[in-house]
């Protein structure tokens, strides 16, 4: 497996393959979200502006796109991890440590003194994937992006 930035030629499979991660523990209720669409990807994956950068990684497999990761790094020092997907079937097979080492050393080359992110309350392996990467809870939302899905907010310092 291999690791490397996200180009936009990624977008289908990278849609494909969150949409599979995240009815894993939404499913159905991801029904008509359009956040996931291949457009979406392509224009949000890598920006930079004056307040911040966002760059995303995804992890091959034999070409297949197996998991995906967006962090950004803000001017203030507080970056942020926005999304993390892994294809289910590669669950527990180290993607998801491929892509924090990868968001881990952006976010140092960009001096960032702490990060935040956030995980549905019910995702009982993504919460833990978290801790393990030495995030804590901070906080809790609410039926946040869905009715009936509460968020737990994380924070790690650097």
């Amino acid at each position: 497996m291999r690791c490397r930035k996200f180009k936009k030629g990624d977008a289908k499979q990278v849609s494909e393959l969150m949409i599979k991660a995240f009815k894993s523990f939404l499913g159905d209720k991801l029904e008509n979200f359009n956040e996931f669409s291949p457009s979406v990807f392509e224009k949000k994956s890598n920006f930079k502006d004056a307040f911040s950068e966002r760059i995303s990684f995804v992890v091959e497999d034999n070409k297949k796109i197996v998991g995906y990761i967006s962090v950004t790094a803000g001017k203030n020092g507080l970056g942020s991890l926005e999304i993390v997907g892994v294809e289910p079937e590669y669950f527990s097979k180290g993607v998801g440590k491929i892509l924090m080492k990868k968001a881990e050393e952006f976010w140092a080359s960009k001096k960032q003194r702490k990060i935040s992110t956030c995980v549905s309350a019910h995702n009982k392996r993504a919460l833990i994937y978290y801790i393990k990467n030495g995030f804590i809870p901070e906080g809790y939302r609410r039926d946040h992006f869905f009715v009936g899905v509460d968020e737990i907010i994380l924070g790690r310092f650097l």
